[in-house]
């Protein structure tokens, strides 16, 4: 198993394939997204494109910080606080709040996102998902470079 650089395997174009299950594992929705991964000085940036299956479109622009020791701050527009992960061996794990849109209004959750490089052109991720400290589910997605 390959040892999981983050920044070098999302870097140039990336498309993700992903779903939201609920807890008692209803599909909710699924998605397809087209990331585009590139360096800002020493930021790394992930610029995602989401289609949903129910048509709807969304754009998130993340900025990743990196240590010498493996660990990172991640950020975007939706996050009130910067998430923290670290990257180890062939995973990396994220956790943050975001406020999404749910049923039409913005919803706090809690993410805990597991990514493991399965090979050079493949990541998997499971994130779990938190509402209010509760288990509100998980979204599962599957990354391969273009």
């Amino acid at each position: 198993m390959p040892t999981f650089n983050m920044a070098e395997y999302f870097e140039g174009r990336t498309r993700a394939w992903g779903l939201f299950e609920t807890v008692t594992g209803r599909v909710k929705k699924s998605f397809v997204a087209d990331i585009e991964g590139r360096w800002d000085g020493s930021d790394f940036l992930m610029e995602e494109d989401f289609t949903f299956s129910d048509g709807e479109k969304e754009t998130r622009t993340w900025r990743l910080k990196f240590t010498d020791d493996g660990s990172f701050r991640a950020s975007c527009a939706d996050t009130p606080t910067p998430g923290k992960g670290i990257v180890k061996d062939m995973r990396g794990d994220l956790k943050y709040s975001m406020a999404l849109n749910v049923g039409g209004r913005k919803v706090m959750l809690s993410f805990s996102d597991l990514f493991y490089q399965i090979d050079e052109y493949t990541v998997i991720n499971r994130a779990k998902v938190k509402k209010f400290g509760i288990p509100a589910g998980q979204v599962l997605i599957s990354f391969r470079k273009v």
